[in-house]
């Protein structure tokens, strides 16, 4: 085994990793201790079991998806910054599927949990008041589309739409009612 230096941050990410090619469901510490190259137990030292890994995974993958999303909609408005917003999250979902399928388990009590949320959510929230909604439906709103791309990337990633070209093609359409919806200032209803 290693005797070099376990960083915590770098152990964490090999989990992300090990969860986004393995799966989230099979993410263990035995196999990021092998990952790493290290017995087992030297991963409590980082962090508190299984549940402590996962935890952990969850939250880097919700502030790159943060991150992101704060990129994305930099200088943006409008049309420009909910198609930047809304494929950067997809593609998050298509490139990262392990990490998106930890999120599909977040404890949104958790107080951390409910921050760094609020940090991918923050940049959704001012692209929508851009259309005119207040704060209760700009919330809404982005709601309903975070949870119509999780569900696209769980299409795409089954290989529903059966390839690349059909899976844009279709994005594209969900983005277009997203968009049309909301020049025509029906919806979201108020």
């Amino acid at each position: 085994m290693a005797t070099t230096y376990l960083d915590r941050d770098e152990l964490i990410r090999v989990a992300a990793d090990a969860a986004d090619r393995e799966g989230w469901i099979n993410l263990t510490m035995s196999g990021v201790a092998k990952e790493v190259d290290r017995h087992v137990t030297s991963l409590y030292g980082h962090v508190d079991g299984l549940d402590g890994l996962r935890r952990e995974v969850r939250a880097l993958a919700l502030r790159e998806l943060g991150d992101l999303c704060w990129e994305a909609a930099l200088g943006r408005s409008g049309d420009d910054a909910l198609v930047a917003l809304l494929d950067v999250y997809r593609g998050y979902m298509r490139d990262h599927p392990g990490r998106c399928e930890a999120l599909q388990a977040v404890d949104v009590r958790d107080p951390e949990v409910a921050r760094l949320g609020l940090r991918v959510a923050e940049p959704f929230f001012a692209t929508l008041r851009s259309y005119g909604l207040d704060d209760a439906t700009a919330i809404q709103a982005q709601q309903i589309m975070s949870v119509a791309v999780r569900g696209f990337g769980v299409s795409e990633a089954s290989g529903r739409f059966g390839d690349r070209a059909a899976a844009d093609a279709t994005f594209a359409q969900m983005r277009a009612l997203f968009l049309s919806a909301l020049a025509s200032g029906r919806w979201p209803l108020r």
